[in-house]
């Protein structure tokens, strides 16, 4: 039989991990400050809780995805929130890309109850999530995590023990400046591909077999030379929200960091021309609105 646990923040990707405990015989009990967002994880057997507190209530460990600050505020520190409701011998594990800072300061008004929080931000996107093989970089205590292992395994390929505190986050925001600028790189070889009049799906397969590969241009091309601007689970806005994270770190770490400032300076034009809700490889569109190709 598994454990029972908590989980808040269903959405692009704590949906399918919460799935993934369900498979895996846990008992969740989910709070969503959308409800109608996580209807099939009810209809899978996850029991809806009316608050965070209650998300805790007779919960082990109490996950949460959550996507900024005030998802944050709302769920730890709010009206029935979660920090006012765990006890002793509890774990509260957040899997959002948020400030290192605040999860410190999270962690530290959670062991005021006897309670502990781990920073586990999480890379790999959704389909990883689906699929389990997403990459854990957790922060806080060793014996803690080492307890709540095997419930990350429901999602987690590998988890990688960081350090303290807020040291997961610090890890993930570096992943995130590499990405940043990998995209960016990506979207300017698309639209050179676009203009010389190169098939993508070759030139992909030769991009990628040497030192040119990355994760971000074998997601780009050939999807950044398809227009396609509907909404996805990874857009151009959540990007630029954690750019800023990363921003911030720079500069309280005294670091000038130019080769992510103008990645970032790419994304912040995107969402000024409205792009916000794009998909990450809609970034070519900066450099030619009409981007095409002769083959798919």
């Amino acid at each position: 039989m598994g454990s029972r646990v908590g989980f808040a923040g269903a959405g692009a990707m704590g949906l399918p991990m919460a799935r993934r405990l369900l498979d895996q015989g846990h008992a969740v009990t989910v709070y969503a400050r959308t409800p109608a967002k996580v209807v099939s994880l009810l209809d899978s057997g996850a029991t809806l809780a009316a608050s965070p507190a209650e998300a805790a209530a007779g919960s082990v460990v109490v996950f949460g995805c959550l996507r900024d600050e005030q998802a944050i505020a709302d769920v730890y520190v709010g009206e029935r929130g979660l920090l006012g409701a765990v006890g002793p011998g509890q774990t509260l594990v957040e899997h959002g890309t948020i400030a290192p800072d605040l999860a410190r300061s999270l962690a530290e008004r959670a062991a005021e109850r006897g309670a502990a929080f781990l920073d586990v931000p999480v890379t790999g996107g959704p389909q990883r999530a689906r699929e389990g093989s997403l990459t854990g970089l957790a922060g806080g205590s060793a014996d803690r995590l080492a307890a709540v292992l095997p419930l990350l395994r429901a999602y987690c390929g590998e988890v990688f023990h960081v350090g303290p505190v807020g040291g997961g986050l610090e890890l993930k925001l570096v992943n995130q400046l590499l990405v940043s600028v990998h995209i960016a790189a990506a979207a300017e070889a698309a639209a050179l591909i676009a203009r010389l009049g190169l098939d993508p799906a070759p030139t992909k397969q030769a991009l990628m077999s040497g030192w040119a590969a990355s994760t971000m241009l074998d997601y780009c091309i050939p999807a950044a030379l398809t227009a396609d601007a509907t909404a996805s689970a990874a857009t151009i806005g959540g990007m630029a929200e954690v750019q800023g994270l990363v921003a911030d770190l720079a500069t309280s770490s005294d670091l000038s960091l130019p080769v992510f400032a103008a990645a970032q300076n790419l994304f912040t034009a995107r969402v000024a021309a409205g792009a916000a809700v794009a998909d990450l490889s809609q970034v070519a569109r900066a450099y030619d609105p009409s981007l095409t190709t002769k083959a798919s």
